[in-house]
């Protein structure tokens, strides 16, 4: 069985979480929300550790994925102004824990949780590519026709991988 989050990233994601206040523009509100969350995601770990294996295991690993969208946030937090993009990065964790959640309820039909899922997988996956398309125009300064082309790509491949990841729910789903 595939362990959600290695134990060993705790550390891991405390130190990205202390990289992100030093050298980012966040504000105090947002770094207090964010320090909070990123502790709840580690003591969800260290509980889920702590249970052993469980029959019922999310369709996709997505807890797993944690420390990268930790980087999402220090690239948001390197603009001179993160504003309302660092709130929506808070969207990110409560997506992940939920969805994880989510997919360990044994009490609930296949339909109900893969339905669940699936609307949790694509408020994830459509904030992370929101928010990586909009901090790729900031950084760059890109305005007009880049910018409609930046926005054209990312919808695309946003759109895909939530129709596969739609696709893949259904597939498990139907075992």
């Amino acid at each position: 069985m595939r362990q959600p989050l290695p134990i060993w990233s705790v550390p891991l994601l405390l130190a990205l979480v202390g990289i992100v206040a030093l050298i980012g523009h966040l504000s105090s509100a947002v770094l207090i929300v964010v320090i909070g969350l990123t502790l709840l995601v580690c003591a969800y770990a260290i509980v889920l550790s702590r249970r052993g294996s469980s029959p019922r295991t999310p369709t996709s690993n997505l807890l797993s994925l944690f420390p990268g969208h930790l980087l999402v946030l220090l690239i948001i937090a390197l603009l001179e102004e993160p504003g309302w993009l660092a709130w929506g990065w808070t969207i990110i964790p409560v997506a992940t824990l939920a969805y994880d959640w989510v997919g360990r309820r044994e009490n609930l039909s296949s339909r109900v949780r893969m339905s669940i899922s699936i609307i949790l997988y694509g408020i994830l996956w459509a904030d992370l590519f929101l928010l990586l398309e909009r901090a790729v125009v900031l950084h760059r300064a890109l305005t007009g026709r880049d910018e409609i082309m930046i926005a054209a790509g990312f919808g695309l491949v946003g759109a895909l991988f939530f129709a596969l990841g739609v696709y893949r729910h259904r597939l498990v789903a139907k075992e």
